[in-house]
């Protein structure tokens, strides 16, 4: 097993060890879930950068770092839904994104086909980690600080960055799913 696939299987750890960290109040516990979030998002950035620049990627990889990143990403959606942070509805939107895309990417799988991540579907990734990131972030923060940020105003931060992550992946999921139409045989 090479260098990037171990490191997709750290981040299918990550997951969960942060659920440990949110559902078990220890001192510090949000500082804990965001440094096991952030270590398990910043894996995925490096993975893929070792499996381009090193030439080693690999089927395994293919399949198992885009559900890493799922699973990662949507157990913090959860959470987020869970604290009252994420409105079920965004949270649902997202979900069935990922439902669709990855149904549509299976059907190409299936005829020999790939298609490629895109502009949409990188930033949807990158606006979903960073949002949960910056609420994680502003827990830990109050749990050191003592609740300097007021509740009312994180879920104000949380509402407008969960939704905005929201419109992009819906976006996305349109992108992947006009690309991937061709593919999907309706008679």
């Amino acid at each position: 097993m090479n260098l990037p696939n171990k490191i997709t299987i750290f981040r299918m750890i990550t997951v969960p060890v942060l659920l440990a960290t949110v559902l078990i109040p220890f001192p510090y516990h949000w500082v804990a879930s965001l440094v096991v979030y952030f270590l398990g998002c910043m894996s995925d950035t490096v993975d893929g950068n070792i499996a381009r620049k090193r030439h080693l990627v690999t089927d395994f990889g293919k399949l198992m770092d885009p559900l890493a990143d799922k699973a990662l990403v949507m157990t913090a959606f959860i959470i987020m839904v869970k604290l009252g942070y994420c409105d079920v509805v965004c949270f649902s939107f997202m979900l069935a994104r990922e439902f669709l895309v990855s149904g549509v990417r299976m059907i190409a799988a299936s005829k020999g086909k790939v298609i490629a991540a895109n502009v949409f579907g990188k930033a949807k990734t990158f606006l979903q980690m960073a949002s949960t990131g910056i609420i994680f972030l502003s827990l830990a923060f109050n749990e050191i600080a003592g609740n300097i940020i007021n509740d009312n105003i994180l879920h104000i931060i949380a509402t407008v960055l969960f939704w905005i992550a929201c419109v992009v992946s819906v976006l996305s999921g349109i992108k992947y799913t006009k690309d991937g139409w061709f593919l999907i045989e309706t008679k």
